[in-house]
């Protein structure tokens, strides 16, 4: 699970195109969460299914969202090894980060309005802990100098961040190992879910093993295959 903490999930490099869309990529994340949730629940009405498929599609959203976040950092750094102008901007992972964290809460209240009026332990559990997971994450994004700039912080924000993304990626590789043995119906999510899961994680290890490695660009590659 090193792979998951590698540059606390963001990258360095920017992208000046992408800097119109980014204020508003967290809000645009969210909202398109709640209205998943609401319109399951306008299509099969105020119950329980209908929050129950609130919450399904919210869950599975916000695995979406996550992948990207896992991916957009290591992606960008590794692009801009061999295509040193497209520099997609620094703040895109952290971005995704509080994007995922929001739709994660959407699918948190989807779950805890239902139990408001029958509470249920386990869920008011489940939430609880959802909740703190998603509000440590969240923190942990905050940009290092807004902290105050020491190191000790750094390193304790890092730590944070980097647990809090293993135990998400254990969630949803752990639900998805889950449904795909026993008496459920099938269903081609957690088979996509696992898979891309795997993927995030390679993408990291990857992303690791060419930070340890010189920089090569497409025009230093094409320098070297001429003087050959």
């Amino acid at each position: 699970m090193v792979a998951l903490d590698h540059t606390a999930l963001f990258g360095h490099v920017k992208v000046p195109r992408l800097k119109f869309i980014m204020p508003s990529l967290v809000a645009g994340i969210t909202l398109m969460a709640g209205a998943l949730v609401l319109g399951a629940i306008l299509a099969r009405g105020l119950s329980e299914n209908g929050f129950r498929l609130g919450s399904q599609l919210a869950w599975r959203y916000a695995f979406f969202v996550f992948f990207a976040a896992l991916l957009a950092g290591p992606g960008c750094r590794m692009t801009s090894r061999f295509f040193p102008r497209v520099t997609p901007p620094q703040s895109l992972s952290r971005k995704l980060v509080w994007g995922f964290c929001a739709s994660y809460g959407v699918y948190l209240l989807s779950v805890f309005l239902p139990n408001v009026i029958q509470p249920s332990a386990g869920a008011t559990l489940m939430v609880l802990f959802g909740a703190a997971a998603v509000l440590v994450m969240a923190f942990a994004a905050v940009p290092f100098k807004r902290l105050g700039g020491m190191p000790v912080l750094e390193k304790a924000r890092r730590a944070m961040l980097g647990a809090a993304a293993v135990y998400f990626w254990l969630c949803y590789s752990i639900m998805a190992l889950a449904r795909l043995s026993g008496p459920h119906r099938p269903d081609a999510f957690y088979d996509i879910s696992l898979s891309l899961m795997v993927v995030a994680l390679l993408v990291r290890y990857a992303d690791r093993w060419f930070s340890d490695r010189p920089v090569r660009t497409m025009s230093n590659l094409r320098q070297s295959s001429v003087s050959k």
